[in-house]
């Protein structure tokens, strides 16, 4: 289905399409992968950082506690971006139990728009005594809810679909995607651009050759920002990505939990590419916010408190459970993996 509705879109058009058409009619599309298939875990094509040990969930549930102790203190709202499974959520409301005042004021939101996932979340949580009345399921960020918010997104930004350009002999060129109807495949093609269109995102400096551009990305974080303007609060950011453009294209898919060819598999297979994070501080200073933290995820877990934590539970458990503490927690503060490739964004008003 997915891939006529790509064939039949480069057809009415009669020329190729961007990659950024492509990746939405695949990942956001009616039939899309982010619509049905079971995404997360050992079965799916990725596992998350909450799936990979409690730690990061309950790193992640103090930290929310001691800003809502020490800033709010108050009814908030706690928005997660893509929820997954609902492991992170269970981990925040399972690590703050004792803190009753902080669960009464808590009202969750969950931006999701895969129904199996929906399910999924609700029966997980279902097991936890904390009311369904103050959880609530949207499929798009409400920006007209009052109360303060804490959001938090983990490896969200990622997956919002990007244009590739690169430059040769001093002119830029867009990658295209189209289809070849005797060999029956799509294949990529490149298009002359103007640089004036590219002038924002590339500085004077900049000696690049490379470059990704998310305009949804940059939409949907400025939306975030203004939302925070207004009502006040925080927003955690935690996805793979840089500070200073790399020179190379970062666009990526999975399958099964493996690297595929972003061509394959049309809507069945995870496309993914590196968050600028410099051009998210660039909107957060736009909108006249803080940027409280910036750093990779291996500082952000040491900082507050991770191998504490993961003593303090090693002692309670068995052989097999410590194995498992012991080999999350390397997995989430490896210096050559995820403790330095993702990265922790804090803003907050």
């Amino acid at each position: 289905m997915i891939k006529k509705e790509i064939i039949n879109k480069i057809l009415k058009n009669k020329k190729s399409i961007s990659i950024e058409q492509y990746i939405k009619i695949c990942l956001y599309g009616n039939n899309g992968y982010y619509k049905n298939a079971n995404v997360i875990g050992k079965k799916g094509d990725y596992i998350t950082a909450p799936e990979i040990s409690q730690l990061f969930g309950d790193l992640i549930g103090l930290f929310i506690f001691s800003v809502w102790k020490n800033k709010i203190n108050n009814p908030y709202n706690l928005i997660e971006l893509g929820p997954g499974k609902g492991t992170l959520l269970i981990d925040i409301l399972n690590i703050t139990k004792n803190f009753s005042k902080f669960q009464k004021s808590t009202y969750v939101n969950l931006i999701e728009t895969n129904v199996n996932l929906i399910d999924e979340q609700k029966k997980n949580i279902q097991n936890f005594k904390f009311s369904n009345k103050k959880i609530i399921w949207l499929d798009d960020f409400n920006t007209k809810i009052t109360k303060p918010a804490i959001i938090f997104a983990n490896e969200f930004f990622d997956c919002l679909p990007i244009r590739q350009f690169y430059r040769k002999n001093n002119k830029w060129f867009e990658k295209m995607i189209n289809f070849n109807q005797q060999n029956k495949n799509f294949f990529f093609e490149d298009k002359e651009t103007s640089h004036k269109k590219l002038s924002n995102y590339v500085e004077n400096n900049d000696e690049i050759n490379n470059l990704e551009i998310s305009k949804s990305r940059d939409k949907y974080f400025n939306k975030i920002c203004k939302h925070l303007r207004i009502v006040g609060g925080m927003a955690i950011i935690v996805d793979y990505g840089y500070f200073n453009k790399p020179n190379y294209l970062t666009l990526q898919s999975l399958y099964n939990n493996k690297r595929s060819n972003v061509l394959d598999n049309p809507g069945k297979q995870d496309i993914t590419s590196l968050v600028d994070f410099k051009q998210l501080i660039k909107i957060t200073k736009k909108n006249k916010l803080n940027v409280d933290i910036f750093c990779n995820q291996n500082k952000f877990l040491l900082m507050n408190g991770i191998k504490e934590r993961a003593k303090k539970i090693y002692k309670k458990s068995t052989i097999n459970q410590k194995h498992a503490i012991k080999n999350g927690l390397e997995r989430l503060i490896d210096k050559d993996g995820m403790g330095s490739l993702f990265k922790v964004l804090v803003i907050s008003k």
